[in-house]
């Protein structure tokens, strides 16, 4: 019997990054991708935001760049507490927090395998500052990239005990989830490494990508590939790297995963319907036939 899906968790809402050049990777967010600054904390990490959640990236100032962790927002009937002592009775550390960040009055903060820390929060503060018009106008905080030397353990985490579902990999190296309908808000690399390899925003339409590569060549930043189309998830997709050096994803027109069938919302473009979770060859990740100028896997 197919496991139900019923993930104890509904969107990704904000990642926390440690940088070395905080100020300029706060300007890229900020005047090239067209968020928010919304507050300043003891420590120096600034809290920006997409237009309504209080926060959606926290980067911290460090001697260099890291994952510090990933949140998410838990579905109303699954209490900080409650997740506390499930997170606690796996034998991995559980903290609740108060009050430790703005726009979060409570959350509790795990240590999943490979050392990859998790926040999950009830709620987040929304005072809707706005979508910018300028840069490149970036939409919502979309998914996120892991790179893990315990990627198994990982993935078993996501899977069995936050209820994420599997929808694909690419030649079972890179392994997307969801705890939604997108085709994937999380995707597990496994790899002899620990740390992110991709963020992504969606934009508001495909016809921004053209606007947002002219606003990376204002800035000065190149694209390192696309925009094309994907395979695995289907999604338009451009590349390019942050002034810290995480890889940054721009995508529309991810696939609608369909839980109740276990198969991907039939589209025109996708070579097989229905189509079902499957395994995509390393040299099949776009459909349009443009070559990788560098390394995806690693980054």
């Amino acid at each position: 019997m197919t496991k139900p899906f019923d993930p104890k968790v509904f969107r990704l809402g904000y990642i926390a990054l440690e940088c070395a050049d905080l100020e300029r990777t706060r300007d890229h967010y900020v005047e090239t991708l067209g968020m928010t600054e919304m507050a300043r904390g003891h420590d120096g990490e600034v809290y920006l935001s997409l237009g309504a959640d209080h926060h959606n990236i926290v980067l911290r100032p460090a001697a260099q760049k890291a994952l510090v962790h990933q949140g998410y927002q838990l579905k109303p009937h699954h209490t900080v507490a409650e997740v506390a002592r499930d997170v606690q009775a796996l034998g991995l550390k559980a903290t609740i927090k108060t009050d430790s960040q703005p726009g979060v009055a409570e959350l509790v903060e795990v240590e999943a395998p490979g050392g990859v820390m998790f926040q999950l929060f009830n709620e987040i503060a929304m005072p809707c500052p706005g979508w910018k018009e300028t840069g490149a106008s970036i939409l919502r905080l979309g998914h996120l990239a892991v790179i893990s030397a315990e990627a198994e353990k990982l993935f078993q985490f996501y899977t069995d005990f936050l209820g994420f579902a599997y929808t694909d990999d690419i030649a079972g190296v890179a392994r997307f989830i969801t705890c939604n309908r997108d085709h994937h808000v999380v995707n597990v690399v496994g790899l002899p490494d620990n740390r992110v390899h991709h963020i992504a925003f969606e934009l508001k339409a495909s016809a921004f990508h053209v606007s947002a590569c002219d606003a990376l060549r204002r800035a000065g930043v190149d694209q390192l590939w696309g925009p094309a189309r994907h395979t695995a998830g289907h999604n338009i997709a451009g590349y390019h790297y942050d002034p810290n050096k995480v890889m940054i994803e721009f995508y529309t027109e991810m696939d609608v995963f369909v839980p109740e069938l276990g198969i991907q919302e039939p589209r025109p473009w996708h070579e097989i319907n229905p189509l079902k979770p499957r395994s995509w060859p390393l040299e099949n990740m776009n459909a349009w036939g443009a070559p990788f100028e560098f390394n995806f896997v690693t980054g």
